[in-house]
């Protein structure tokens, strides 16, 4: 007992530092806030369980090594101890850093993110802290040597009774004092839940994940339609394919749909996208299926919406009725290719995407470069696109091709090849930290040169791409579609990059159809998803929408339902569109009601101007949440394997 009793005291003089800490990191430089001084306290109380946690998981590792001797006992206990606080210490600096660069401290599906792709983000972390950690490393040093002192000495630490009356008093006030805060709404309760401390945040986190969701407030189950599983036979059943044009989809990366010559960027940063949107049906109006590529990408390979958790998804399991484009042109006798400019292996997503699909050709990073990469480790766009060539060039000649085509060069931090054309400039980012959550806004435009360089590089490479296609004779019969899996922010609204807001700037990308024998051009002001990809290029080829597809054909007809988006990435947030109407709520922005055609620039909630507006949204939105949760989780796994997921 009196081991777990100096371990808990470890922990709670681990966590009491750090809270100090972080108290005047926040307080340096700012007038005195008595609210401030008065949230600290409330906010350390309520994260005494999880001192308990880590105290009590800490407690049973060491006791593993319990039948050692005392003297291998004592350095295990040490470098466990060192281990362990360094690990807890150095994670709760760089969840207040973020706060400090995103308002937004690191969540649960943030940590689960680190600990699946460590090789991505732990570089990333110790860079940013660099010195910051070294002086944590002594820290470590310091408490575990002393703790170790402490474990092995016959001095006792205070007696079960007095522990056991504090056990009383705080977790007795603390529990009560978080059942008002969790179940409350008041901007006091908010902040202490949100915008204290990384620990307090992680806790309610958790528990948000350990309790059940409270009652909807809508009706779900009416109305509620799964629609039987076919086989391909059956879906194309009576549906010839009278012309089989080659199909081409090329994903561009974190691009804006203002981001184009097309839309008006004064730049000349995409002349050969802007010649074949010349060419296309262009929709301005397209809105990403969430605002990070794991999901956004997945669910446009699927025509799926990608809410099936309360967690980040990694695709653990696919334990539910998965189609895409490669399988329905498979089987009308297509050849099916797949090229990846980066590593699909990041977050699970090469997982889902092979579950039950089949390829005759999967090509990624990890192709040329190996295994034994960083989790998120990028080709040069050049290299994976002539490969893509190469692979058309060998290709039978009377055999249509559908091909999938993912360029990267525009994804922070906008890297290309030495000796590539960078007309735009400054584009250094020396002297300056550059971070995907944090830079300098002083030197934003030097960002944007960088980004707009590498725009101009995936641009040539496209262009290169629809040269060698009309050298070899398969422009003119193709259908091409092209697109960007969500945009980038630049700070328009406070974030630099992505995976943080539902703002458009994260959100709305455009969207090109390149009709065979360019058969039609124009441009469609009708808000669609990229959802809508996949039922859109079976439309075009003369095929229903297939019932596992979420998404809907619009070609020749607006969509008519609301566009549901999400994100799971550094800020969690939900959201949808139903056009002027936007609504979405976020851990970091709160809830927001706009509409995109009075106020374009999104500078303002309406909520409290259009109430009943903002309760059509708000019962919209869980209406979505409430059927796909259930179809995903409630739903027995014999019916769910028989049936495909509701249509939004």
């Amino acid at each position: 007992m009196q081991r777990y009793l100096k371990t808990f005291y470890l922990w709670l003089a681990l966590f009491s530092v750090c809270n100090m800490v972080s108290l005047f990191v926040v307080q340096m430089g700012k007038p005195f806030s008595l609210e401030r001084w008065v949230l600290y306290p409330a906010a350390w109380v309520f994260q005494l369980p999880l001192v308990f946690v880590f105290a009590s998981v800490d407690h049973g590792v060491n006791g593993c090594f319990s039948r050692l001797s005392l003297r291998f006992q004592q350095p295990v206990r040490f470098f466990l101890c060192l281990l362990g606080s360094f690990i807890f210490m150095g994670t709760y600096a760089a969840s207040q850093t973020m706060y400090q660069q995103i308002e937004t401290f690191i969540s649960l599906d943030s940590f689960r993110a680190v600990f699946s792709n460590p090789g991505q983000i732990i570089p990333d972390v110790r860079h940013e802290l660099g010195g910051e950690l070294v002086g944590i490393g002594i820290v470590a040093m310091l408490f575990s040597a002393i703790y170790t002192w402490r474990c092995h000495s016959q001095k006792p630490s205070h007696s079960p009774a007095f522990f056991a009356v504090f056990c009383v008093v705080f977790l007795a006030s603390g529990a009560g004092g978080m059942v008002v805060i969790y179940n409350s709404d008041s901007p006091v309760a908010t902040r202490i839940r949100k915008d204290v401390l990384p620990t307090t945040y992680l806790t309610f986190s958790i528990i948000d994940r350990l309790l059940p969701t409270t009652s909807p407030t809508v009706d779900f189950l009416t109305a509620l339609v799964f629609e039987p599983r076919i086989s391909m036979d059956e879906y194309m059943a009576g549906h010839e394919m009278s012309n089989q044009p080659d199909v081409y989809l090329i994903m561009l990366e974190s691009i804006s749909w203002d981001r184009y010559g097309f839309m008006g960027y004064e730049r000349e940063v995409s002349p050969h996208i802007d010649a074949l949107a010349a060419e296309s049906i262009v929709f301005p109006k397209s809105y990403a299926i969430a605002n990070h590529s794991s999901y956004a990408q997945t669910g446009t390979h699927a025509s799926m919406y990608p809410l099936r958790r309360t967690k980040l998804d990694q695709f653990e399991k696919v334990n539910y009725p998965k189609t895409m484009l490669f399988d329905v042109l498979s089987y009308a006798g297509y050849r099916t290719a797949f090229f990846s400019a980066q590593n699909e292996d990041w977050l699970g997503m090469k997982t889902f995407i092979e579950a039950n699909t089949t390829m005759q050709h999967f090509f990624h990073s990890k192709s040329v470069l190996g295994n034994n990469i960083g989790i998120e480790s990028k080709l040069e766009d050049e290299v994976v696109r002539k490969h893509a060539e190469d692979y058309l060039s060998a290709s039978e000649a009377g055999q249509p091709v559908f091909m999938y085509l993912n360029l990267q060069a525009t994804h922070f931090p906008y890297a290309i090849p030495e000796g590539a054309d960078q007309p735009f400039q400054p584009a250094s980012m020396d002297g300056f930290s550059f971070n995907y959550t944090d830079y300098d806004t002083a030197h934003l435009d030097r960002v944007i040169n960088k980004f707009d360089n590498a725009l101009r590089y995936v641009d040539q490479q496209v262009g290169a791409f629809i040269d060698h296609l009309k050298s070899i004779g398969r422009y003119e019969n193709s259908l091409i579609v092209l697109t960007s899996d969500h945009g980038e922010a630049f700070y328009k609204h406070g974030l630099p990059t992505h995976g943080t807001s539902l703002f458009e700037d994260q959100v709305r990308t455009a969207t090109l159809f390149k009709l065979p024998h360019g058969k039609k051009s124009e441009i469609r002001n009708d808000p669609i998803s990229l959802i809508d990809l996949n039922p859109t290029v079976l439309e075009i080829l003369g095929l229903p929408n297939h019932p596992n597809f979420q998404g809907r054909q619009i070609l020749n007809a607006p969509r008519k339902s609301p566009i549901y988006m999400m994100s799971h990435s550094l800020v969690k947030s939900h959201g949808l569109v139903d056009y002027p109407w936007k609504y979405f709520t976020s851990d970091r922005d709160g809830e927001q009601l706009l509409n995109l055609e009075i106020d374009p620039d999104e500078s303002a909630d309406l909520s409290a101007d259009y109430p009943e507006m903002l309760e059509v949204m708000k019962n919209n939105l869980q209406l979505y949440q409430l059927r796909q949760l259930y179809y995903y989780n409630v739903l027995p796994q014999r019916e769910r394997d028989q049936s495909y997921p509701p249509r939004h």
